[in-house]
């Protein structure tokens, strides 16, 4: 073979390898399943009302990293919301996750927990998610209206959304997963078995 017939080949054989490799993807090479929101929260399932004259949290549609957009009006309707905001590069951040997670494994029917990024690019807040296990929905506030309406001045900060809209509680710093799980306890009423 020549070394001119090699030349003009090589860009049809280099073309036919990109494609081929394109088509040929293996389950690793998937990408991740993004958790979505709950359905309806539980019937036998209230929720302590909160004190008076507790503040409205601010509303906020939230673009979530699946596409889905969370409106977190519409979500207090039927439960509370727990509020993780974040960065990808928050070492608080992800020292805290795990705890986290744990909590909303146990209350993730009964309240709807939401990471809320802020300037982190959308395929680093992925990755935090995949590295950290989140297991709740999660979505990005690249503009900081959101962490604005409710006073983040940094990360990682955690709040509790009464159902019905109301801002029970803040944690500038975040909250360890023992007290996170009490202050939600104190907050559901499930039912005597």
């Amino acid at each position: 073979m020549t070394i001119g017939l090699v030349r003009r080949r090589l860009p049809a054989v280099l073309a036919l390898t990109v494609a081929l490799a394109a088509c040929s993807t293996s389950a690793d090479d998937a990408p991740e399943r993004l958790v979505s929101t709950p359905g309806p929260a539980p019937a036998d399932v209230t929720f302590r009302p909160p004190p008076a004259g507790t503040p409205p949290a601010p509303a906020f549609d939230l673009p979530l990293l699946d596409g889905d957009v969370v409106d977190a009006a519409e979500q207090t309707e039927q439960r509370p919301l727990l509020l993780v905001f974040f960065e990808t590069g928050c070492t608080l951040c992800s020292e805290q996750q795990q705890e986290i997670n744990e909590v909303a494994a146990e209350f993730g029917d009964l309240v709807l927990f939401l990471g809320i990024a802020g300037t982190s690019a959308p395929d680093d807040v992925q990755a935090y998610v995949s590295e950290n296990n989140v297991a709740y929905p999660v979505g990005t506030d690249p503009a900081g209206e959101i962490w604005f309406q409710y006073g983040v001045d940094e990360p990682p900060l955690v709040a509790l959304v009464s159902q019905g809209g109301r801002l029970l509680r803040g944690w500038p710093g975040g909250i360890g997963g023992d007290a996170l799980r009490e202050q939600i306890e104190e907050l559901v009423l499930l039912p005597d078995s």
